[in-house]
């Protein structure tokens, strides 16, 4: 006779085996709330001096002998914001999430396990009982191709989301860089400002003396007066930039302003001079190590497997569903087959994939040639101003030599003061021209180094891969 014990036995084992099966795969909730004052907190309480900075820094070129880093140039400032920027830090968490999906999209489909438990309204006399207990197991069976597809898919996924990542980080590099140049050039023109206020005061009194001899009409003089308040005035102006500069520095590296007060900058690295490409050298490098190139080959990459996946789509979705029945002291074994046909052949969604491809396809080629342009026309534009600047330093030179041989007059009684003041505020004149063109041409590499995405000049980052741009990659810190 069929036994109740023996009935919830079975249930009871029924419902453990399930249970089992699927409750050690549970994971309870874990709140993450975001704290916006610590967050504050520990953007004003960063320094330069901690050891994982100093273990960062080295791993990545920077001497060991050189702790604390006494002057900051490009590289230190570069790696400075590589290390714990908050964009590049952005960029890492969604390089991180694309690869929980892909680990979530590619796991196998999982079984089904479907109880079941009947009751019969009329039964026989020899049967002990009107329940039945048995359960079925649904396994899809996915095709190797699809797999296949999926994978690839995510691959490229996960790989356009690291480009992501070196993306980000050459334009926070660029971003220091740029700043650094309006810091460089703020701090000279200063200098030379300075230097030209210095000289009219001085010129002025001679010209005042002059004037009380009757030397000179009061025309000069007014004209003196004029050249000293422009001269003060772009000083002021300058004076006033400097600080908007120095924020500006500030935000590019994600420090504190009163942290980047305490730096002292080092300005040697801008003032190498890159040498200049040829068009086809340009071109390729462009293309090679341009991260927006890499990242739309493994976009269009991802297109090509969706269309793969809709192709093998069109095959009909096939689960088995192999089951047991214990009826009344029998045991009853069962096997079916479930098969989803898709509709219309999938030729709908095939089209849309192939549809997806070729936007990716015609993106590619118009991101290709843009890049090409934009690489040769900011090539032509840095040569044209590194020969202006070629040119204006050999002007400089030469109001240099003047400037000399004018104090040489001086101390031997053939030149009066005023025509030593007037040589001076004409090298000066002559630097600040210089100078003017040495920050467009600094510019104008920056926009090439930005068109190529490797550094011409100013500490080469360091190697990490085969490329400067996966050395940039690497450097984003894990």
């Amino acid at each position: 006779m069929f036994r109740p014990c023996r009935f919830a036995c079975l249930a009871s084992a029924l419902v453990v085996t399930v249970v089992n099966l699927f409750g050690c795969a549970m994971q309870s909730y874990r709140a993450a709330p975001i704290d916006p004052a610590a967050g504050a907190q520990r953007f004003e309480a960063r320094t330069l001096d901690t050891p994982a900075l100093k273990e960062y820094m080295v791993a990545h070129g920077h001497p060991a002998s050189d702790w604390p880093v006494e002057r900051w140039g490009l590289t230190e400032l570069t790696l400075l914001a590589f290390y714990d920027h908050p964009d590049l830090e952005v960029a890492r968490a969604e390089a991180q999430a694309v690869r929980a999906e892909a680990v979530a999209a590619t796991q196998r489909v999982p079984f089904a396990i479907t109880p079941r438990v009947e009751h019969h309204s009329s039964r026989l006399p020899d049967q002990s009982s009107p329940w039945s207990l048995g359960f079925e197991v649904q396994i899809p069976l996915a095709s190797a191709s699809k797999g296949e597809a999926i994978r690839t898919r995510y691959d490229a996924l996960i790989q356009a989301a690291d480009l992501k990542v070196g993306a980000v980080a050459w334009e926070v590099r660029s971003r220091v860089r740029v700043r650094l140049v309006d810091v460089y050039s703020n701090g000279a023109e200063i200098d030379l400002l300075q230097r030209a206020v210095h000289e009219r005061e001085a010129m002025l009194t001679l010209l005042e003396q002059r004037l009380q001899a009757g030397a000179i009409s009061a025309v000069e003089l007014n004209s003196a007066r004029l050249a000293l308040v422009d001269a003060q005035s772009r000083l002021q102006t300058a004076r006033s930039a400097s600080a908007r500069n120095l924020g500006a520095l500030a935000q590019a590296l994600s420090l504190p302003l009163p942290l980047v007060r305490t730096l002292r900058l080092d300005y040697a690295d801008l003032l190498q001079t890159a040498s200049t490409t040829q068009q086809a050298e340009t071109r390729r490098a462009a293309l090679l190590n341009r991260l927006d190139i890499r990242g739309k080959l493994t976009e269009y990459a991802a297109a090509e497997a969706d269309v793969r996946l809709e192709v093998a789509r069109q095959y009909p979705t096939l689960a088995i569903t192999p089951g047991f029945l214990w009826d009344q002291g029998d045991n009853i074994w069962s096997l079916a087959a479930t098969v989803v046909p898709a509709v219309l052949g999938n030729r709908p969604a095939i089209a849309a994939a192939e549809a997806r491809r070729g936007v990716e396809a015609s993106q590619f080629r118009a991101l290709q040639d843009r890049v090409i342009g934009e690489a040769q026309g900011a090539e032509a534009a840095y040569a044209s101003l590194a020969l202006a600047l070629t040119q204006a330093e050999q002007a400089n030179v030469l109001h240099t030599m003047r400037a000399q041989q004018t104090e040489g007059q001086f101390a031997a009684g053939y030149a009066d003061r005023v025509e030593l003041t007037a040589a001076h505020l004409e090298a000066i004149e002559a630097q600040r021209g210089a100078l003017a063109l040495r920050i467009e041409a600094l510019r104008a590499q920056g926009i090439l180094e930005d068109a190529l995405q490797m550094p011409l000049t100013g500490g080469p980052l360091p190697q990490l891969g085969g490329t400067p741009s996966a050395s940039i990659t690497g450097l984003a810190r894990q």
